[in-house]
């Protein structure tokens, strides 16, 4: 018994991301991308685009192709620094949950 309640504990734990964003998505969609940053490697190129209503997105591409991985989510905005809400935390174990962005320069810096 201990371990089928635990076993629904962490489900429960798990699936509250996807479930927030599957509530989210229709304005995620609908918001226009404000900022797009590209990052081009020889297999995957990696994407950073930050849309109206506090959204963001963090994708992989192979070769031009269709998204591979997505991270989407949310940012909070002091000064410079975007603070990175992502709805599943694997992306913020890949780009941190902080960006600093150079407008002038047009790049972005990720960190923990």
């Amino acid at each position: 018994m201990k371990y089928f309640l635990l076993s629904g504990i962490v489900c429960i734990l798990s699936c509250s991301a996807a479930n927030q964003f599957k509530k989210d998505r229709p304005l995620f969609e609908a918001s226009p991308v404000q900022m797009s940053f590209r990052s081009v490697a020889d297999m995957n190129d990696s994407y950073f685009e930050i849309r109206e209503n506090n959204f963001f997105e963090f994708y992989r591409q192979l070769f031009d192709s269709v998204k591979n991985t997505s991270y989407p989510g949310r940012y909070t905005k002091s000064g410079d620094t975007l603070i990175l809400h992502f709805y599943n935390k694997k992306g913020a174990a890949l780009l941190g949950n902080k960006a600093l962005i150079s407008e002038g320069k047009k790049e972005i810096r990720f960190f923990k």
